[in-house]
């Protein structure tokens, strides 16, 4: 492992960037053009979470100026906020899934595009039917812990544990009404996969789009194909969860799927 050298603090174009107490940063590319870009929470509840939108290039970022997130036309403030952005309903689309000092863990979905998320609400995550409640200061990482294909939950707090949540498969109530009804869709062909993405489209009628989302949501790939099948060459990407979003005659389907070595 090379060794890692100091670069001091992070700056915008009004000097060092000091959101006050306890920040906590997520790098993502939050518009989908290319670039990582900046979301920093913290302890205040008079302060939302900023977004630094990159306007340098992938090898030299650069940081100008920042606006709050915001849910339904007002910024989210939480106390002690501890953010992750993870698309976590597969619809290719990044959400916003966030601790805080009161133990729950809050999910925001994106009402939005991918490259233009927004936001309208929030719901508290639920474990065994009741609302996930630690201790105090809940810290996550959204992450398929058992390679089943689903995103599971870890999450720490102020008692010092860290606290795993497997996401269980829901069966027939996971699926969109076009799918139960025989409609257009997108599934799997072999999961977990190497090297390559294979996905059956049930239903498709001419040409269907599909786009590759990596955990953080950016776009890895894409491509168009015609008839019941779609294969992808992944040999260039990291293994992992991807989510893959199909376009067939106006309808949308998602589905995960994951890439071992």
């Amino acid at each position: 492992m090379d060794d890692l050298t100091s670069e001091g603090h992070l700056s915008d174009a009004s000097g060092v960037i000091d959101v006050g107490s306890n920040s906590a940063p997520v790098v993502v590319d939050w518009n989908n053009d290319g670039l990582l870009d900046l979301l920093i929470a913290n302890e205040a509840t008079n302060q939302g979470i900023r977004l630094y939108l990159n306007s340098g290039t992938p090898s030299v970022p650069v940081l100008t100026t920042w606006t709050y997130i915001q849910s339904g036309g007002s910024d989210i403030n939480r106390y002690r906020c501890c953010p992750q952005v993870y698309d976590l309903n597969g619809d290719g689309k990044k959400d916003l899934i966030m601790g805080e000092n009161d133990a729950q863990i809050y999910y925001y979905e994106n009402v939005g595009t991918d490259a233009n998320p927004q936001f309208n609400g929030y719901e508290a995550l639920q474990s065994g039917g009741s609302p996930i409640d630690l201790y105090s200061g809940s810290r996550l990482w959204v992450n398929d812990w058992d390679s089943d294909g689903l995103p599971d939950l870890l999450v720490s707090d102020f008692d010092g544990y860290v606290y795993v949540f497997m996401a269980q498969d829901t069966g027939v109530e996971n699926f969109t009404s076009a799918e139960i009804l025989g409609g257009f869709s997108v599934a799997p062909a072999v999961n977990p996969s190497t090297g390559a993405f294979s996905v059956r489209l049930q239903g498709a009628a001419g040409i269907t789009e599909i786009t590759v989302y990596d955990s953080t949501g950016r776009v890895v790939a894409n491509t168009s194909a015609s008839g019941d099948m779609a294969t992808m060459n992944a040999s260039s990407l990291p293994s992992g969860i991807y989510t893959v979003a199909a376009t067939n005659s106006g309808a949308v389907s998602t589905c995960r799927l994951v890439l071992t070595d």
